[in-house]
């Protein structure tokens, strides 16, 4: 088996190829180690903390042809995310460590394939609204943001894509677009056991997409665009509405990208309508084959307070064959709203797959 990372403006997340198959069914699997050091300018005397975190994921995948002449692909995933911790007051040891909750509600899927046209039943398997068209060497939302504990977040509205749905995804040719459409009947239901139905309080909720890929015949263009929606809970709140769009473009050693995420409300469990806005920004610099920079800055705000989470981060990528390096110094300003609630940020993450 031969592995080969190839590094670019393209997320680092999405830039490892390998994988080792037997017939027509392949098991692959991903590894990622960082490790970050944080420190506060806060109110409540916390000045700095720093260790290691780490995912691993599993992917067992099948694929062939139906009796009636249909290709199909089938599969799951089981991601470990490594323990949770709650800590008491500073310096305090943790008093539980667990693992997540599930380790199965992502990348479960069958898929009827018809030339260009696929149905689709799973859950968090095609192209949604947490895709970017920035080049990034990391991508700021998940690897920084989502680190600093930050507003930010790329769940936008309904999340549709989170819950089990059934939908369609249709390539259309000679334009690099591919639409997809999906309706989830409960949202927020990943999958009960199958005798029972979750019972969660929430309603149905769909997404509909399109992203595009060297789009119209523009070598490098790339764009994206998601909205959702779901019925709303009572008839004291409205529905829960998300909307996303982007566009990046890379020519030669350059990538540059804007996106924009919507939503009406923070949270399912909010009542009041708060309009919730992040703008995502990307540069990114390929010196070599092996060695990419980039900048990324994040503006996010909302209705209800007049200050706004800002997020800046410097990066590099060095690829290594086998394993990515990623290096990033991050500051975030005014995190969650907070006036002079200041982050500053030193990581290094590690990505392999095999």
């Amino acid at each position: 088996m031969k592995n080969k990372l190839l590094l670019s403006s393209a997320l680092v997340g999405g830039m490892i190829a390998g994988g080792s198959a037997i017939a027509q069914t392949s098991v692959t699997g991903s590894l990622d180690i960082h490790y970050r050091a944080h420190e506060f300018a806060l109110s409540n005397g916390a000045s700095s903390k720093r260790g290691f975190g780490r995912e691993s994921q599993l992917n067992v995948q099948n694929k062939g042809k139906l009796n009636n002449g249909l290709d199909y692909a089938a599969g799951f995933s089981l991601e470990f995310d490594g323990n949770t911790s709650t800590v008491g007051a500073v310096g305090a040891p943790s008093v539980t460590r667990t693992e997540a909750s599930s380790i199965s509600n992502e990348n479960l899927y069958i898929d009827i394939i018809a030339g260009s046209t696929t149905l689709t039943v799973g859950v968090d398997h095609v192209q949604n609204s947490t895709m970017s068209s920035v080049p990034q060497v990391s991508n700021i939302i998940d690897n920084v943001a989502l680190g600093m504990a930050a507003a930010a977040t790329n769940q936008i509205g309904a999340t549709t894509k989170e819950a089990m749905y059934v939908g369609v995804v249709q390539v259309i040719p000679g334009t690099g677009l591919t639409a997809s459409a999906i309706y989830a009947p409960n949202g927020g239901d990943f999958g009960s056991t199958d005798q029972q139905i979750a019972a969660n309080g929430r309603n149905s909720s769909y997404e509909i997409g399109v992203v595009g890929n060297n789009s119209f015949g523009v070598n490098g263009l790339n764009i994206h665009y998601f909205q959702n929606s779901e019925r709303q809970q009572s008839s004291a709140v409205s529905d829960l509405k998300g909307k996303t769009y982007g566009i990046g473009y890379n020519v030669g050693q350059f990538g540059v990208g804007v996106e924009k995420h919507y939503t009406n409300r923070p949270t399912t469990t909010q009542t009041t309508e708060e309009d919730v806005n992040a703008k995502v920004y990307g540069v990114t610099y390929a010196v070599d084959k092996n060695l990419t920079l980039g900048f990324s800055m994040l503006k996010n705000d909302k209705a209800s307070s007049s200050i706004n989470e800002t997020i800046k981060s410097i990066q590099a990528g060095y690829n290594l064959g086998p394993v990515a390096v990623v290096g990033y110094v991050s500051k975030g300003t005014d995190v969650n709203y907070t006036s002079g609630n200041d982050i500053k940020e030193l990581a290094v993450r590690l990505s392999t797959k095999f």
